[in-house]
């Protein structure tokens, strides 16, 4: 396995915490370690949200960060140069992350659009025309294009 693909899969890991950090703090449902997760977004405070933004920001930028120090320094050994190849795989997973990000903003603007025009029980759920719903289907949507590029990068150094 290349220091490349380490990253990924431990990048993979990082983006994965993350995602499920977003959901414990904006989602109620079901008790996991002390935190509520599920599918009904919770209203809260703009204050709250910029701070749950910011810690989020903080704490993939520590962990990627200590990932990518971890795999340089497991890969001096190696001495593995990058190729075309990588930069080919690269660009894939780049190429996936764009469309699913161009996908899930489409599904989230036809949401919007649609619960503003017909309502229904959905949208009690999962409402993305109040703040917190907007901002969280959008860090979802951003950390979701990260576990995207991650997998496609797996996938694409595996099937290499």
């Amino acid at each position: 396995m290349s220091s490349t693909e380490r990253y990924a899969w431990a990048s993979l890991l990082v983006w994965l915490v993350a995602l499920f950090f977003l959901f414990t703090k904006f989602t109620t449902g079901v008790e996991i370690f002390g935190n509520s997760l599920g599918f009904t977004i919770v209203e809260q405070p703009t204050a709250r949200l910029f701070g749950t933004y910011v810690s989020l920001t903080i704490f993939i930028i520590v962990l990627e960060s200590i990932v990518a120090s971890v795999t340089a320094v497991i890969g001096l050994s190696s001495k593995v140069e990058r190729d075309e190849r990588d930069d080919a795989i690269q660009a894939r997973a780049n190429l996936a992350s764009y469309w699913f990000m161009a996908a899930a903003l489409n599904v989230i603007v036809i949401q919007v659009l649609a619960s503003a025009a017909y309502g229904g029980p959905w949208n009690q759920q999962f409402n993305l025309t109040s703040t917190s719903g907007m901002a969280f289907a959008l860090l979802v949507v951003l950390v979701g294009a990260e576990i995207v590029k991650r997998i496609a990068l797996i996938w694409n150094y595996r099937s290499a």
